[in-house]
């Protein structure tokens, strides 16, 4: 087979879907530098696609594996260098404190610098846990057969830290709705009793055996 980067992107979404696979650690910029290569890769080569899949996943595999252990690496050297700033920050107002200030302490840049992106990193992880939080509400209010095709929808949703969970759940579900009335119709789970029916309905729709 002729591996194009259709095929590839295409492959490459599907497995990170299955593998869970976030956004946050395979970026959209990384697949499609990605994919670029691996066409490279395989430009004017007749391949099997069991074997080009193959190689495909075992590379996204190391990839993640890659950049968890980045995030984690990260996340130790920013709460090394929180508690560092501390201090320092709590040095500086203990020598401010000994006479009155003149002016406002000025925080090195370097030092701001660090802290923003502290801060960056720490609303990122609060983030992650939000729309964790959001999807389980939200999927109370979409039918289960749904589910999978609601969390393709969802995925990449600019999550706020102020609005509350229930709002922006409820958001994303009406949204949802509109998008896809047309095609699948009422997206809200069927009470106990109408499954029930429609339980009654297929059976009574099966051809009788005479035993």
């Amino acid at each position: 087979m002729e591996v194009t980067k259709e095929t590839v992107l295409e492959s490459i979404n599907t497995y990170c879907t299955e593998r869970k696979y976030g956004s946050e650690n395979l970026t959209d910029g990384f697949k499609e530098k990605f994919s670029n290569f691996f066409v490279k890769k395989y430009e004017g080569k007749d391949v099997e696609q069991e074997e080009m899949v193959a190689d495909l996943h075992f590379n996204l595999d190391t990839a993640f594996s890659a950049s968890v252990d980045i995030n984690s690496a990260l996340k130790t050297s920013f709460e090394t260098k929180e508690s560092e700033y501390k201090s320092q920050i709590a040095e500086l107002n203990k020598k401010l404190g000994k006479k009155p200030p003149v002016e406002p302490p000025v925080i090195p840049k370097e030092l701001k610098d660090q802290l923003d992106e502290l801060k960056r990193y720490k609303d990122e992880e609060m983030k992650k846990t939000k729309f964790a939080n959001i999807m389980e509400l939200a999927r109370k209010g979409v039918r289960k057969d749904l589910h999978k095709s609601f969390e393709t929808f969802a995925n990449g949703t600019n999550v706020d830290l102020e609005k509350a969970d229930k709002e922006q759940a409820d958001a994303l579900v009406s949204r949802f709705q509109e998008i896809f009335k047309d095609s699948i119709g009422d997206i809200k789970p069927l009470a106990p009793q109408q499954v029930r029916k429609n339980d009654e309905a297929v059976l009574s729709g099966l051809k009788k055996v005479k035993v």
